[in-house]
């Protein structure tokens, strides 16, 4: 693992967010595909993407990766850290040059002692994740594999995209096999289709990235 620290770049936080409520820490720089921490090496800490991506997962018991999700600016990640050590085994991976900020458990609980709305504001993003996590492991207790990538694709672009031509979402690259190991299927599963999604014109892709025609997608997913 390397990295680097170097001085803080600034926050623009709403109402309630917490930015708004925790102290600057000295910002953490990686490179793509440097590991941010491991299943061995992980302390009990809160990150903050400030720039970049992060892909966090989690090893299965027959040594598979499991992808939980992706993380870019402004995200949180890491939380299982307020379980403590008997609840580890995650590893977070840069995906391209990216610099996070961090704050120990102990910290962070030092600060809500003095910062009382601290810990409601932390509360809410957590809240979020874990309804947004109900929500996945709905769709891979219910939808077949075509309706989850579907769906995978949609919420990436919701969350990761940047408007493109002709209505459509884009989206920085990401390889069918981590697409896989998100939906929970093989490579080759989802290279089929992902190949009929473009023969059908719901995305695009190439080495710079995938455009997404959302509003044709989304009736695709809703039908599949």
């Amino acid at each position: 693992m390397s990295s680097t620290a170097t001085n803080i770049t600034t926050f623009s936080p709403g109402p309630e967010d917490p930015l708004a409520l925790l102290p600057r820490t000295p910002v953490r720089e990686y490179k793509k595909n440097d590991s941010i921490y491991d299943v061995e090496d992980r302390g009990d800490a809160l990150y903050l993407v400030i720039d970049g991506r992060v892909k966090v997962s989690r090893l299965s018991p027959g040594g598979k990766e499991v992808v939980l999700d992706f993380y870019q600016r402004d995200d949180f990640f890491g939380e299982t850290g307020f379980l403590g050590p008997d609840h580890q085994g995650e590893r977070a991976t840069a995906l391209e040059k990216t610099s996070v900020m961090l704050w120990t458990i102990a910290e962070l609980r030092r600060l809500m002692l003095r910062s009382p709305a601290l810990g409601p504001a932390l509360l809410r993003v957590l809240a979020q994740k874990l309804s947004d996590a109900n929500r996945r492991v709905e769709s891979l207790s219910l939808d077949p594999i075509n309706r989850r990538l579907a769906k995978l694709l949609l919420d990436l672009g919701r969350r990761f995209g940047q408007p493109a031509e002709e209505q459509s979402i884009h989206l920085p690259p990401i390889t069918h096999e981590q697409l896989a190991r998100y939906v929970g299927t093989s490579r080759e599963i989802v290279t089929q289709y992902m190949n009929q999604f473009r023969r059908d014109n719901l995305v695009k892709y190439s080495r710079r990235g995938l455009d997404l025609d959302v509003a044709v997608l989304k009736k695709y997913a809703e039908a599949a």
